[in-house]
């Protein structure tokens, strides 16, 4: 399943990459994340909580960075095993900041999603629109955190 998306927010390319690359600000963006930390340089783990219809589904998740080319683009994979049931989920995920001006960028992703297990049976169109609605929460809380004037 593949999600694309864009959100402007009012930063700089270089404040918006610095934010993905830490794991705790990038954790306040992504919902559902309850944490997050950099293992080494291009690896990190985090735990999602995701409420799907009628259930929560809480996972551990192992990220890696595959490419970077700061402040303009990242690929990134992650990995995860729900806690309480069978399956598994991988995400490749692109990341492009394009500046619109000196304190404007565009945030623009692409999302590859794979369920593996008792995830998959969930049906795709009950996990497409919880991607959907996850997808545009991220844009939301990017362009929040970047509005608000603690954006620490």
């Amino acid at each position: 399943m593949n999600i694309t998306g864009a959100v402007s927010v009012p930063a700089s390319r270089e404040e918006v990459w610095n934010m993905l690359m830490d794991p705790m600000q990038l954790c306040k963006v992504i919902p559902g994340c309850e944490g997050a930390r950099q293992l080494d340089e291009t690896h990190y783990e985090a735990v999602l909580s995701v409420k799907v219809q009628f259930m929560t589904i809480r996972s551990r998740a192992q990220g890696t960075l595959l490419e970077a080319k700061p402040p303009e683009h990242l690929v990134g994979e992650m990995v995860g095993e729900p806690t309480a049931m069978a399956g598994a989920f991988r995400s490749h995920v692109t990341i492009d900041l394009v500046p619109r001006s000196t304190l404007e960028t565009v945030v623009q992703y692409a999302m590859e999603i794979t369920m593996l297990g008792r995830l998959a049976s969930l049906g795709e169109a009950i996990v497409r629109s919880t991607s959907q609605k996850l997808s545009q929460q991220f844009a939301e809380n990017v362009a929040k955190l970047f509005s608000s004037p603690n954006q620490s």
